[in-house]
């Protein structure tokens, strides 16, 4: 765990203790890294493998759950978590685990890994959760974004000869002296340019976007609850003076998690998770609860290793030795007990 996430898992640990809405998280046993797979070939061996492992191999933390179940079920005014771990600890397992939690009781999911290799801002993040939660469910997000695409120009004519002048900018045809100027929107000749990298069209067409976006999701949150779940939220920025400055940062908190805490939004629930996240002032108290992914205890390795994997044969002497090597780790654990459970697993002769 890296000094960024160490402090950060100082200052929440408090927290979950007064915060009796949430239970403290575990993480879960699995030789699977924090870090998510990208390609979608790795990703459905990795679902597979998963499944098998919370069916098989979970220790029994039912308890630790609750937190995201209470969400779920309605059963806390806390809909927002902020989970937080170091590498290695289990966050993207808890979120998958999450994931399937949701998906089992018919619930829209969208789960957003930063860690994927996209370049995520404002447009990327709507595009993204209206293609995770169902993109035939926001039709008139998708007109915005068609209109958001047409260009919408003012046309003056200067210097006009008495006759008709004809102009036809879908086949780029301009006939006769014509100036267009519609903001940053410009036509000389048969050129047409359209300058999207100024800030304040692209935030109005952000705006204009995203607000028809939290209208689509209103509507569909009439119906049923709605999960966010992003993970590795670490990487929206470089240290704690960075989260301001980060657009994707900026469109979670200010305009979804901020009109869950005013009450636009309630049947909403997000989890943030990283190994470092946002602070949030006292008025977000009464929707956000934080939580932290603890290391596991000597009794926890016992459990997996000699139940869960069938190598009853460690001893305590043994156990002791791996406990200390284990560091409380689930993705190490994970891995000796892939490798023990190999090296002590017969092989069947064959005629090779």
């Amino acid at each position: 765990m890296n000094a960024d996430a160490t402090q950060t898992s100082c200052n929440l640990r408090s927290s979950v203790v007064e915060n009796a809405d949430f239970d403290l998280l575990v993480a879960p046993f699995t030789p699977v890294t924090d870090c998510d797979m990208i390609h979608s070939s790795r990703l459905l061996l990795e679902r597979h493998i998963m499944s098998r492992t919370l069916r098989e191999l979970f220790v029994d933390r039912t308890r630790q759950l609750d937190a995201f179940s209470k969400m779920m079920q309605g059963q806390t005014a806390r809909r927002i978590m902020i989970l937080t771990a170091g590498a290695g600890m289990g966050k993207s397992w808890v979120l998958r685990t999450y994931e399937e939690q949701a998906t089992a009781r018919g619930l829209p999911v969208a789960r957003i890994d930063f860690s994927d290799g996209q370049a995520y801002d404002t447009l990327m993040l709507i595009t993204r959760s209206r293609d995770l939660l169902g993109a035939q469910l926001f039709a008139r997000l998708n007109q915005a974004i068609l209109d958001a695409a047409t260009p919408h120009v003012r046309i003056d004519v200067k210097n006009a000869a008495a006759a008709p002048i004809d102009v036809n900018l879908g086949g780029a045809t301009v006939g006769g002296s014509v100036g267009i100027n519609q903001g940053n929107i410009n036509v000389s000749g048969n050129q047409f340019t359209i300058n999207t990298s100024d800030p304040l069209i692209r935030r109005a067409i952000e705006d204009r976007i995203s607000s028809v976006f939290f209208e689509n999701l209103a509507e569909l949150t009439a119906q049923t609850r709605v999960v966010f779940l992003f993970d590795s939220y670490e990487r929206l920025a470089d240290d704690e003076r960075d989260w301001a400055g980060n657009p994707a940062n900026r469109w979670v908190v200010e305009e979804l998690l901020r009109r869950m805490r005013d009450g636009d939004l309630p049947n909403v629930i997000a989890v943030l998770a990283g190994r470092r996240a946002p602070e949030f002032s006292i008025e977000w108290n009464t929707v956000l609860g934080r939580i932290q992914l603890e290391p596991l205890t000597c009794d926890d390795v016992s459990l997996y290793l000699r139940e869960r994997r069938g190598l009853g044969i460690i001893t305590d002497a043994e156990l002791a030795r791996l406990c200390q090597a284990i560091g409380g780790n689930p993705s190490v654990l994970g891995l000796i007990g892939d490798n023990l459970e190999r090296a002590n697993t017969a092989v069947a002769d064959d005629e090779w």
